[in-house]
């Protein structure tokens, strides 16, 4: 069994793209065996299979693709590599965000409860949690290695800022706020205000005053997980039209929760724009090294499991077939009943000891990527 996976991301894959995508999203039902990581950068899809079974979930997921929207295909250790980077934030603006880590494990473990995900295929993808985690212990830590906190850089210096969402990337972005030189006033504007924590110098609205922050505030940043338009175009037009003064307006949801304003007093950024904004921070070697290795011990551990393991189970057994036909032949030849436990155990001694040398071979992660058809043919294995 193989792994196959496909990605439309940032920058290969342009926001309008994404946001179609993940409209689509919406109205499909969870992949009988396989992994959909949807994010403001990437829809990354993964099945434990061939291309054909990859062909299949993005059909089931997305329909029949328009020629201008084809993903990016990986399989083998390409595409455990690839999971692993992402996992790890290696693939990301900002190299080892915080964010991603936590909706890749997050998303792991919807798709375990419902069963999306299971057996070896889950433990692969909870190994690139733990490589992920790991991993930001290698790059050098920074508190503003985050989109939130590059969506609170690019308000500027506004005293007050509107954040709309209070969930993972919503609380990113009011950290950023409160580590920039001079905080602003903070007001989030959340659908159950009641779970929003409360902490100094942060107010909270109910989200049916998303309409009045619009209208009055220097700087709204939405980080909502919705999937439809938070405000609707009318309800929006008459939002700004009430306004006096510029309006920087950061959307970072995906796909956005607005249209982009026509006004000329409105500066308005998606999540492309952010992520052009961000620094990307210079390959980290000892990083790559560490994640790359560690992905393509998990997919040799992977792929023993499937081929390694019956192949020497298949070895045994010859191997026990064999002591058995020659036992028989011979027992007549014996003197006592006591002498055929004693031939048994040798032909088995004998057998064993010559199956150990091809058994620790194929056991070694250097060994020829042709070692196990080659001694399966050799014996006479058939593949199962």
């Amino acid at each position: 069994m193989d792994v196959s996976s496909a990605s439309f991301a940032y920058p290969h894959h342009g926001g309008e793209v994404r946001a179609e995508l993940a409209k689509l999203l919406t109205g499909a039902g969870t992949l009988d065996n396989g992994f959909v990581l949807s994010t403001c950068l990437r829809i990354l899809v993964a099945v434990p299979g061939p291309q054909p079974a990859l062909d299949d979930a993005l059909h089931a997921l997305f329909g029949d693709l328009p020629d201008h929207i084809q993903p990016q295909i990986r399989q083998g250790d390409r595409a455990v590599t690839r999971l692993f980077r992402v996992a790890a934030g290696l693939e990301s603006p900002i190299l080892g965000e915080q964010e991603i880590l936590t909706q890749f494990r997050r998303t792991v473990l919807e798709a375990e409860e419902a069963e999306a995900v299971k057996g070896l295929f889950a433990r692969l993808l909870e190994t690139a949690v733990s490589v992920g985690r790991r991993t930001r212990d290698l790059l050098p830590g920074s508190p503003h290695k985050s989109m939130g906190a590059v969506a609170a850089q690019a308000i500027g210096s506004a005293s007050r800022v509107a954040v709309l969402g209070s969930g993972i990337m919503a609380t990113a972005v009011v950290e950023g706020l409160l580590l920039l030189p001079i905080p602003p006033h903070i007001t989030v504007v959340a659908r159950h205000p009641e779970k929003v924590a409360s902490r100094e110098g942060l107010e909270v609205w109910a989200f049916d005053r998303a309409a009045e922050a619009l209208s009055t505030f220097p700087a709204v940043v939405s980080a909502t997980s919705a999937k439809q338009h938070l405000v609707d175009e009318e309800t929006m037009a008459a939002a700004i039209s009430e306004r006096e003064a510029p309006l920087t307006l950061v959307d970072m949801a995906m796909p956005p929760d607005f249209r982009s304003p026509e006004a000329v007093a409105i500066t308005y950024l998606d999540i492309d724009d952010l992520a052009r904004m961000a620094d990307h921070s210079p390959r980290a070697g000892e990083a790559d090294n560490y994640v790359e290795t560690a992905a393509s011990d998990a997919y040799r551990q992977y792929r023993d499991h499937h081929t390694v393991g019956p192949l020497i189970g298949g070895l045994m057994r010859t191997a026990d077939d064999i002591v058995d036909r020659t036992v028989d032949r011979f027992v007549g030849r014996l003197g006592s009943g006591d002498d055929e436990g004693v031939l048994r155990q040798a032909a088995h001694t004998v057998a064993r000891t010559l199956l150990a040398g091809p058994v620790s071979y194929v056991k070694q992660a250097d060994r020829a990527p042709e070692a196990v058809d080659v001694i399966a043919e050799a014996f006479g294995i058939d593949d199962e």
